[in-house]
């Protein structure tokens, strides 16, 4: 069975993470090796692309746009001959849904939608347009596979066809080697004895709404000078340059670092005292998830979706309100005084394992 995953590029995100994760773990778990798994990028590179599973055939279309995309890509669909597409977003569903009637009659077409249908830090407009092109070209998919049940209600609530092909599958987050990575050594001044460190990681970006969580830090040290705080934000992306002047403007360089990328945050996380999110909107936080199978606490910004799901309503971690920077330096006060049960926030972690994923993947795919 010829299974195709489309996808942009390689470059630093969750999503190419969790879909690299998600390759690796069907050819681990395809038992008797019936599905061969390829996948199509678009952007050659990236930060991501070693971690292309050996066992799955890699092709580029080279980087192209307009046209030039649109054939390159229905050209090596075609070639392919697959029995079942998987596109790893909503454009890359559209783009390649055009070249449907040059593939086989019986293959299956899936859409991975990771966020909620309408974005906060959208327009109206823009909310609207996302909102009609999905009710036009998602119930043309076998199912739309939504990576929480919050994200899930969303698009259930576009038509009564997409209440029957949406469904939930988890992503593939933690990997059976996440504790070893954890274990790596990391060389930070910050993590010198004595420092309460704090832990965020994610693109720089609007999403990630990093200017409130910069705005509670300078709170929590201003309202608690005795506590020596520190930050890492571990990422890169658009806003890097906006951020490092509010950090200067706040007064707060000596205690913040905007590290950059790196393959390995489980290392800053493990030896952090608080994994912290500020996120405007989420689907299922990869960082989230990794931070409890670590055993870490959690405070996060009780955004749409997956915080509140994944942190059962607050049982095991500390939601805030969104863009309210008082509420998240107080949350991370409360959260340093729970004393959280660690066994109980790896458990709930390890649900969100890239085997459980992938074995229901397997599933659907080997279910007609």
């Amino acid at each position: 069975m010829n299974v195709i995953f489309y996808l942009d590029d390689l470059y630093g995100g969750g999503v190419q993470r969790r879909t690299m994760r998600l390759l690796q773990g069907i050819k681990d778990n395809d038992d008797n090796n019936s599905l061969n798994v390829q996948l199509i990028v678009n952007q050659p590179g990236g930060e991501n692309k070693a971690m292309v599973p050996k066992q799955v055939t890699y092709h580029t279309l080279g980087g192209m746009t307009g046209r030039k995309l649109d054939l390159a890509l229905g050209d090596k669909l075609s070639s392919l001959a697959p029995d079942i597409v998987v596109c790893c977003m909503g454009q890359q569903f559209m783009q390649a849904l055009k070249h449907r009637s040059r593939l086989p009659q019986h293959c299956r077409w899936y859409v991975i939608q990771a966020v909620p249908v309408k974005l906060i830090a959208y327009s109206w407009l823009k909310n609207k347009i996302r909102e009609l092109a999905m009710k036009r070209y998602y119930p043309k998919a076998d199912k739309v596979l939504c990576v929480s049940d919050d994200v899930r209600v969303t698009v259930a609530r576009l038509s009564p066809v997409l209440q029957e092909k949406a469904q939930t599958i988890y992503n593939p987050v933690v990997s059976e080697n996440l504790l070893t990575l954890a274990q790596e050594p990391v060389e930070h001044p910050f993590f010198n004895a004595g420092n309460i460190v704090l832990v965020a990681a994610g693109r720089l970006n609007v999403q990630k709404d990093y200017g409130t969580m910069l705005q509670a830090f300078a709170l929590l040290t201003q309202q608690h000078p005795n506590k020596p705080f520190k930050l890492i934000i571990l990422g890169n992306g658009e806003l890097e340059a906006q951020l490092q002047r509010q950090i200067e403007t706040l007064g707060i360089k000596d205690k913040v670092d905007l590290a950059g990328f790196t393959d390995n945050p489980y290392k800053y996380i493990r030896q952090a005292d608080v994994f912290v999110m500020s996120s405007l909107w989420e689907g299922l936080p990869n960082a989230m998830i990794e931070s409890l199978a670590i055993g870490k606490p959690v405070v996060s910004c009780d955004c749409v979706a997956g915080p509140r799901e994944i942190l059962k309503d607050g049982q095991l971690g500390t939601l805030v309100p969104m863009k309210d920077p008082q509420a998240f330096a107080d949350g991370i006060i409360t959260e340093l005084e729970q004393r959280r049960d660690t066994e109980k926030l790896q458990a709930r972690g390890w649900e969100f394992s890239v085997n459980n994923a992938a074995s229901k993947y397997i599933e659907l795919f080997k279910s007609k």
